[in-house]
């Protein structure tokens, strides 16, 4: 099992503090239900690759600014999703990971880009220019380094567990 670094500060949900103009679009949800959406996205993006472990949840509480209670309820909701599981002392595992996609698959989401800007007389010039002015993906985070609190849980050294029932391959 690995696990990975954490998420960069920037990328954190805003707090209930920074509400107001220029808060993000679902400020106005509850911050659990903000953290569930952000550690999702992470999830299904390959942020956290199938195998990782998240932070724990008091460490995702200090990232979000929110208590541990609430880190909680988001982790359950996840669960319930079948992208993670998690147990007291064991940490939240990825179970479900974004699947691997082939250039073939790109290149007709790329298409249908293309097309959307054709019909709506945006010049390719002007999508190139937007696709490259996107911060380049830090891809899975796998690496080897393990932050202290993974260590503590058993790191790199835990054995796998399977989850049982989910018919996942």
């Amino acid at each position: 099992m690995t696990s990975v670094p954490y998420p960069p500060a920037s990328s954190a949900v805003p707090t209930g503090k920074e509400r107001g103009a220029s808060a993000a679009p679902d400020a106005g949800s509850a911050l659990y239900t903000r953290i569930e959406r952000k550690l999702k996205q992470e999830i299904v993006s390959g942020v956290y690759a199938q195998g990782a472990y998240l932070p724990s949840s008091g460490e995702l509480g200090k990232l979000y600014g929110a208590n541990k209670n609430t880190v909680l309820r988001a982790l359950r909701m996840l669960r319930a999703e079948g992208l993670i599981d998690f147990g007291r002392g064991r940490g939240a595992v990825v179970v479900h990971s974004a699947p691997r996609v082939s250039l073939a698959e790109i290149s007709e989401q790329l298409r249908h880009v293309v097309n959307l800007a054709d019909v709506s007389g945006i010049s390719r010039a002007a999508v190139v220019a937007a696709i490259q002015r996107i911060p380049p993906s830090q891809g899975p985070r796998t690496s080897g380094v393990l932050p202290a609190a993974a260590s503590r849980r058993g790191g790199a050294g835990r054995t796998a567990f399977t989850v049982h029932g989910r018919g996942d391959a």
